[in-house]
């Protein structure tokens, strides 16, 4: 048992480790992901911008951020359920359910269908000119562009099942609630932040994902300083979680070590005491006035069954188990018993041994 409680606290301690790992990379990628946007500059889509890559070498900056307005490139996507229009449109059906398990009722979902759609578009600058807009390429690979898509249509249609459906369901554990239809989109006309790699590319400006793979491609309604300090807010808590299963790791193991260093330093209690209880015994043998061949005779075979070793049937009793105190075994039987040492007659979990010489 005390094998297996020392693996699973094992393995345990390994799992903490790896998940405090993988916090703690992910707070060191937003703790670097804010410093990298924080310095970057913010252009507007216009000729300024334009001027300034036609300046660079490679007609590139590597990292920075350009602010404008969503304009659709000649294609729009349409709600399904209103007159809005977008460049991007996630439409989600999911299924609420109640599951019984083990005894209790939990909620639940299904997705049905998660479908996103996206045509090609650009930032551009609130009454600029469109020719200076900016095109987002490879906008899949953009974080934060999902989690700012705005609602526009959220449906929730309760389940219509008989009461004798209803009553079959909770019989069997799972029981429909409903369907919930969502949509959402990114308007044109919604302001954004832009941050990534601003190029040229034949004499049009384009914004995608950095050469950096450590650096982040983004795409969010939040301004410059609101991003700074979301990534901040994100490493804090990361760190915080990091910690927390650093120490219940460590915790952990220090655990195993301790119990480990317990068990030896008792196990080599116990080898101690059993050496000072054949010196004890050796002893009281020589102070005997019959000689050592007739003691050795004596116990090999004048001994009464009651007199002998519980464990090995051959040697005399010689110790006694406390605090049950029964004397039942001989000296190298009870430094062989298993740790923890228990008493061969009652079971009781065994302090220590006390010498008895019996001549």
């Amino acid at each position: 048992m005390a094998d297996v409680v020392d693996k699973v606290l094992g393995v345990s301690s390994a799992v903490s480790g790896v998940v405090s790992l993988i916090f703690y990379k992910l707070y060191r990628n937003r703790t670097e992901t804010a410093r990298q946007v924080r310095q970057i500059p913010v252009w507007n889509p216009d000729l300024d911008l334009q001027d300034h890559l036609n300046m660079q070498d490679n007609q590139s900056l590597a990292y920075a951020a350009v602010e404008g307005l969503i304009t659709d490139m000649g294609r729009t996507l349409r709600s399904h359920h209103g007159d809005e229009k977008g460049v991007v449109m996630r439409s989600q059906i999911v299924e609420h359910k109640s599951k019984r398990i083990n005894g209790f009722w939990s909620d639940m979902k299904k997705v049905i269908r998660d479908n996103t759609e996206m045509v090609p578009f650009a930032i551009s600058k609130p009454g600029g000119d469109p020719r200076f807009r900016v095109e987002v390429t490879d906008a899949r690979m953009a974080t934060q562009l999902e989690d700012d898509l705005q609602t526009t249509y959220d449906r929730f249609e309760p389940s219509k099942a008989s009461l004798v459906q209803v009553g079959l369901d909770r019989l069997f554990g799972e029981v429909t609630k409903g369907i919930q239809e969502t949509e959402q989109m990114l308007l044109t006309g919604t302001s954004v932040l832009g941050v990534g790699k601003i190029f040229l590319h034949r004499g049009e400006m384009k914004l995608g994902p950095p050469d950096d793979s450590s650096r982040m491609y983004i795409i969010t309604k939040m301004r410059l300083l609101e991003l700074v300090r979301h990534y901040e807010s994100q490493s804090t808590a990361y760190k915080i979680m990091a910690i927390i299963a650093a120490c219940i790791g460590g915790g952990l193991l220090a655990y195993v070590l301790y119990r480990h260093t317990s068990g030896w330093l008792e196990k080599r209690r116990q080898r101690l005491e059993f050496d000072e209880i054949r010196r004890s015994i050796a002893e009281q043998r020589q102070r005997s006035q019959e000689s050592r061949a007739a003691e050795s005779a004596g116990e090999a075979s004048g001994l009464r069954d009651e007199d002998t070793c519980v464990v090995c049937l051959a040697n005399a009793r010689q110790v006694i188990a406390l605090p049950c105190g029964h004397l039942a075994t001989c000296a190298d039987c009870a430094e062989t018993l298993p740790f923890p040492k228990m008493c061969p007659v009652c079971r009781a979990d065994v302090d220590r041994f006390l010498p008895v010489y019996r001549p």
